[in-house]
Parts: structure tokens; sequence; C-alpha cells
């Protein structure tokens, strides 16, 4: 049975509804129908925010720029309850609901929600073991100090841990997808709109460490919906399902996260998720595979307009300098041989893959980066098909250099999958403005297509569908 724990209130903001039951959420049960409530009029759903925790929802006002995001919501709270309490593992949900004809229901399908569940009790434990170090029982929280997610090997282990937190999250989810399908459906009322639409619902679920008890979350949810424009379908129930209705997001200029000085000590005081030594992991709650909230704040200096992301630029790639397996540094101190040997690791909020002229697709290994969903689904799928997948050993930029690249995209479970045209280094030493380091040979993005269509059919197949229903 799910144990329901008292928690504050996130804000001073009106209650949209009473708590719902969590059972009525689960798929293997009867059709999911929340209470009759009536519904506002004129809702829009580029307002529509929510937060909720376990005892209630509450409506965020699109007005207030800070709450309104999920970054903005995630490092209020960590500003507000300190970075004991306020620091949590986290995790975003892709979640699509397809609005039926009779605009009634909508029908949800959430990607990857047990690899979500897998790999937020998996943060959570390394947040909390980093934190707050050893337990009454001797050795760390979960017995094995600075722990990693390396391949969600250890499933079954953290979700017998974490079965109450589980089934809270789901309580938190059914409380927003039922809210969202309030929007959706008046909206479409008011609108008087007939057929099918889609929609991409952004469902953030973030779990901080109990004042009262570390090893155990507090769950808190925030919803958004995505700022892409609802596709039209033709169909009801397979919808979503149809690739037609995908295009390719336009193509983004990417640039490296490099220092000014060209040296190993420069690039290790950037913010970074791999690497940190053990004092710093302390500080912050994070290792590279663990998905935590302070990374919103800490990744903020790589955001600077004025060196990384000026106008143009829709990502950061985080870099390492090679080591061997003793892990020496074996660059020489050279500006010219010190960019050339740099790994190209993952994006601030994504991650990325190379597409090598011989046909390998190349991405940077767990324990360097984070393993997000899509980047699993990819990989899932290259395998399948024969392809060759190589996901040990990071793309270089001297693998650029020498004209290997074919082809450059990065990930994310929102986004999905979004091209790179062109990728840039930030002005360095003696150089005054940035400099293009690689740039695609053409616009047709033959791969990086393909690709995105098998793994949305793929996520699509593996997700989890729910009916909710809302009464207009």
């Amino acid at each position: 049975m799910m144990v329901v724990r008292h928690t504050a209130l996130l804000l001073s903001t009106i209650s949209l509804t009473a708590p719902i039951l969590c059972q009525a959420f689960h798929s293997s049960g009867p059709q999911y129908q929340p209470s009759k409530t009536a519904l506002h009029n004129n809702i829009d759903l580029s307002s529509f925010c929510a937060e909720a925790d376990i005892q209630q929802i509450n409506q965020i006002p699109h007005s207030d720029n800070i709450l309104s995001s999920a970054r903005g919501w995630m490092e209020h709270i960590e500003q507000r309850d300190g970075p004991k309490h306020g620091v949590g593992a986290y995790t975003v949900l892709r979640c699509d609901a397809t609005l039926q004809p009779e605009m009634h229901y909508c029908e949800w399908k959430i990607w990857g929600e047990k690899f979500h569940m897998d790999r937020l009790s998996s943060s959570f434990q390394t947040l909390t073991t980093n934190l707050f170090g050893a337990t009454e029982s001797g050795g760390s929280f979960y017995g094995g100090g600075i722990t990693s997610m390396s391949g969600m090997g250890s499933s079954v282990h953290t979700e017998s841990m974490f079965t109450d937190s589980i089934e809270e999250t789901r309580h938190v989810m059914a409380m927003l997808l039922e809210q969202a399908t309030k929007s959706i459906c008046a909206n479409a009322y008011n609108s008087q709109h007939e057929g099918s639409l889609t929609h991409t619902l952004m469902l953030t679920i973030l779990w901080t460490p109990s004042s009262s008890q570390q090893s155990t979350p507090l769950v808190r949810g925030h919803a958004v919906f995505a700022t892409a424009p609802p596709q039209p379908s033709s169909t009801t129930t397979s919808s979503i399902d149809n690739e037609s209705h995908l295009s390719l997001p336009t193509p983004i200029t990417a640039c490296v996260a490099i220092p000014n000085q060209l040296t190993p000590e420069s690039l290790s005081i950037l913010p970074r998720r791999h690497g940190m030594n053990l004092n710093l992991q302390r500080l912050v709650g994070s290792s590279a595979s663990a998905k935590v909230s302070s990374w919103c704040r800490i990744r903020r200096p790589l955001e600077d307009p004025n060196r990384y992301k000026p106008p143009g630029v829709g990502e950061v790639i985080l870099v390492r300098k090679p080591e061997t397996e003793r892990g020496t540094n074996i660059m020489t101190y050279s500006n010219e041989n010190f960019i050339d040997t740099l790994e190209l690791l993952e994006g601030l909020i994504s991650n990325l893959f190379v597409v090598y002229k011989d046909g390998t697709v190349r991405t940077a290994p767990v324990g360097l980066v984070l393993p997000g969903y899509a980047r699993h689904l990819i990989i899932q799928e290259l395998n399948e098909r024969g392809m060759k997948v190589d996901s040990s050993n990071p793309p270089t930029i001297q693998d650029m250099r020498d004209g290997l690249w074919s082809e450059v995209f990065v990930t994310s479970v929102i986004r999905l999958v979004v091209p790179v045209e062109r990728i840039i280094m930030p002005a360095t030493g003696a150089n005054v403005n940035p400099l293009i380091l690689w740039e695609a040979p053409n616009d047709e993005y033959r791969a990086t297509r393909m690709i995105q269509s098998a793994m949305y059919q793929r996520g699509c197949s593996q997700a989890t569908v729910k009916n909710v229903v809302s009464y207009i």
C-alpha cells in the first residue's frame, strides 16, 4: 500500500483539484475517470502550467517567468530549501496526448515510464550517497560509495527499494495528466475544433531528500506543454503512431565548451558532469550518470550569450581531454594538439551522436554522459537493425578534422532528434571571433531522418497507454 506522507505546499496558489486515488492510474485497471469538475473557459494551452505534490495540484500562472519552466521551478526549490534538501534527482517524461473526436478524453502515450523510474531511483541513490554519505548501518546509504547508472542493471534492486516513492510518483503524474486533459478538452471545445489533435506534455518529476528521513524522497511534479504546435491527424487512436506528420527540426549550430586559455587545467574548471572529484560530487550531489537538479544551476556559465551561446547557437557540447588506461594525460600542450585530441561527450541538455562515413554511429559511453531515453531508444533500434554502433568511444575532433564525419545530431526526450549543421569553437586566445570547426556537407541529413523515424516508432510502440477522461 502506498504510504502518503505530509508535504508542504510549494506555492500559495489556488487548488484546482482534490487528490485522486492513484489506483485509477494503473493501465491494467479500468479506464481512468477523474471527478466531474467544471472547466475554466478560454483556456490557452500555451499558458497551461501546473505543479503537484502527493497531496494536491496547483496551477502556476504563465506570467510567472521563473516557476512556469521546469528549470526555474527546480532552481527555486533549491534556493528555498538549500543544497541538502532542495537539490533532487529528477527526470523528464514525454507524454503525447491524442484528443479523440468526441473531445471528452485523451489517449496519453507516456514514453519510457519504467526507464525513467529506474533512472530516477538510481539518480536519487547517487544524490543521497554523495550528499549524506554513511548511515547508522555503516557504509554508504546503498552499500557502494559513489554510485552510477551503468546500464540500468540495478533496476530490480532500485525498484524494490523505492516501491512507495514510485507509487507516489504515479499518483502525482495522474493528477497532472488529468489537469492537462481538462485544458486540452476545454481548448478544443472553446475553439470548436473538429477531429483529432496531438499534444506533447513535458512532465518533470523531482525527488528531493526528506528532512526527516534523508534516504526517502519527497515527490513533486511539474507539467507544461511543449512549445511545438499540436499536430493534426486524420485518424484517432493510431494517429500518434503515424510518422507522416513528423518533420525534422530546424538544424542547429553547436558550440564546444572550451576555455579561453587552452590548457587542461583551464578545461577542468569549466562546469561538467564527468570527471568530478569526490569532494565536488559530494558538494553538488551529482555525477555524470545521475540526473540531478543542481545541474540546472551549475551549467549557467556555459550558457553565456557572449561566449558559448550567442544568437543562433542551439546547444553547447561538453568535451574532455583523452586519458590513457592509467588516467594519465597523453597530449601535448600546444593549442592545435589540445583541440584536435578533445573528445566530444554530450550537450548541456542532450546526448550527442556522430554518424561516420563508414556507417558507424558513435556516442559517448555511460559513465561519461547521462543516459537519456532517446539515446537508449536509438541504440536499441540500431543494434536490432545490425548497424554499427559504438557507444564505448566518444567522437573526437581529430576524427572531424580527418573528414571522417558524415552527420551530427543531438537527442532529447522532448525534441527527439535535432540535426546539427555546424560546430563552432568560441573565441580563444588570439582568435577574437568564433571559428567554424565543422559543417554538414549537405542539408539532406538522410541518416538522421531515418534514425528519427525509427526511434519515434519504437518510442510510441513501447509507450504506456492511458486514457484520461474529462467532462465538458
